[in-house]
């Protein structure tokens, strides 16, 4: 069983349950899963909202892990794909597949995502579509990411404030410091 439009649904009520503020940027994709349960398949001829999931790996030394994009680092994500249970499955897979990280964890008061990031999707045919990714903290020992894998250039530890929105950084802050 895959992530499916209920999973979705939940995972954006539980996030603005913390976050309701956001309630308006959210509420397009929450329609759009709407409209795919009810009717079991896409209405929306191509413009369906982008989902995707990825991870915020924080070491140690209050560092995040970033992949090296071609033009500028940041944080990888992806959409879930069939072997996907959750979207957090997708960002550990997104972690696993384009880091090589061995071990990770959440902190004990995450219960779903850190951020849920509203942005212009990509689009080849030139359709207006908006891409959502959640992001999901994650914690691992700076040693967890192969060495070989640091090596290749395109994987580096970053400080904090260095990567993301000032609205990722607030939240980096706020999860860190009820952490100490």
């Amino acid at each position: 069983m895959s992530v499916g439009e209920s999973s979705i649904a939940k995972e954006i009520n539980g996030y603005l349950h913390h976050h309701p503020d956001e309630t308006a940027a959210l509420m397009p994709l929450f329609d759009a899963l709407l409209d795919h349960s009810r009717l079991g398949r896409c209405s929306h001829q191509g413009r369906c909202p982008s989902v995707r999931a990825g991870a915020v790996l924080v070491d140690e030394q209050q560092r995040a892990l970033a992949l090296w994009h071609g033009k500028r680092w940041g944080f990888t994500e992806d959409s879930p794909n069939d072997s996907d249970m959750s979207l957090s499955d997708t960002a550990i897979r997104v972690l696993r597949e384009n880091y090589e990280v061995c071990d990770v964890w959440t902190p004990p008061a995450a219960d779903g995502p850190l951020l849920i990031e509203v942005l212009a999707a990509d689009d080849p045919e030139g359709e207006p579509r908006k891409r959502y990714g959640f992001r999901y903290l994650y914690y691992a020992h700076s040693g967890a990411v192969l060495p070989s894998t640091e090596k290749t250039g395109h994987v580096r530890w970053f400080p904090l404030d260095h990567l993301g929105s000032p609205l990722l950084h607030e939240r980096l802050r706020t999860q860190l410091a009820a952490l100490a």
